[in-house]
């Protein structure tokens, strides 16, 4: 089930609650945790199930690192299966279920499990504000980001994934998951001071692109700017968090008209871009 963002950036567990609610008692059945959840949350479940007589019930974190548009592909052919259990059948069970797919498999306690899914969007997160940043940098210093990457993504230690720069992450996974470990540690006690940068420069980078546009341009006003792709990433159709949302609501505030093309996520966009000219193809827009 969902677990998205309230408005303080903790995660909104109602819909994990109502699902634990409504599971009658049992001592042969194990709740698996798939959805993205802070750590602390299976400790809470299962204190839960004693509260409601249902102490019998198994609980085992099992988050899902499947990217949009490749679900299944991911799926058949995981980097790694996590684990997290109390150490008994339930989590032999799951590593028995997962044992076909023949992947690198990590057993651990929950709040270890729990704190792998968060930890790894973070850190992809991390990686694109990085080379975000190292674009900002290479424009003003004459160099190519496109080739720093290249060199520094075939250093073993780095690779190349998610060193391509541009106008910042967007969707339902990295803002969320990236905000709900920054509340996590806050409310722990702890500032976590890069996670800030980290949202931060997300959040420069979209609006970077107007200030390029008028250096360039000069006043918006009155000019026709349109925009190839509309959801967060390619093949799909999500608009959550999509940074086509504030360019275009930029875009409209500095007085241009936009127009857009989008052969995936324009149905969807349509409900959440007014006043957008949405064309039939991309050289009709």
């Amino acid at each position: 089930v969902g677990t998205p963002p309230t408005y303080s950036g903790d995660a909104d567990l109602s819909a994990v609650n109502a699902v634990v609610a409504s599971m009658p008692p049992s001592d042969r059945h194990a709740l698996v945790m798939k959805s993205t959840v802070p750590v602390g949350t299976g400790r809470s479940i299962k204190r839960i199930f004693g509260e409601q007589g249902k102490e019998g019930f198994r609980y085992v974190s099992c988050p899902e690192f499947l990217k949009e548009g490749s679900a299944i592909a991911d799926f058949l052919n995981p980097d790694r299966v996590v684990v997290g259990d109390d150490g008994d059948w339930a989590g032999d069970a799951v590593v028995e279920l997962y044992r076909p797919l023949d992947a690198p498999l990590v057993r651990t306690d929950i709040a270890s499990a729990e704190m792998v899914k968060l930890a790894a969007n973070a850190f992809l997160a991390t990686k694109i504000s990085f080379i975000n940043e190292i674009a900002n940098v290479c424009e003003v210093t004459d160099s190519n980001v496109i080739e720093v990457a290249k060199g520094i993504g075939l250093d073993d230690r780095i690779g190349p994934k998610f060193l391509q720069a541009g106008i910042g992450f967007g969707g339902s996974c990295f803002p969320k998951d990236v905000n709900a470990l920054k509340q996590l540690a806050g409310n722990s006690g702890y500032h976590f001071q890069l996670l800030n940068a980290v949202i931060e420069v997300n959040e420069l980078q979209k609006r970077r692109v107007i200030g390029k546009l008028e250096k360039h341009l000069g006043t918006l006003v009155g000019k026709t700017v349109t925009l190839l792709g509309l959801a967060f990433k390619p093949n799909t159709d999500d608009m959550r968090e999509a940074p086509s949302l504030v360019l275009a609501a930029r875009l409209q505030a500095a007085g241009a008209q936009v127009r857009a093309y989008d052969p995936v996520a324009e149905d969807e966009a349509r409900h959440m871009m007014p006043g957008i000219a949405f064309a039939d193809g991309a050289l009709d827009a």
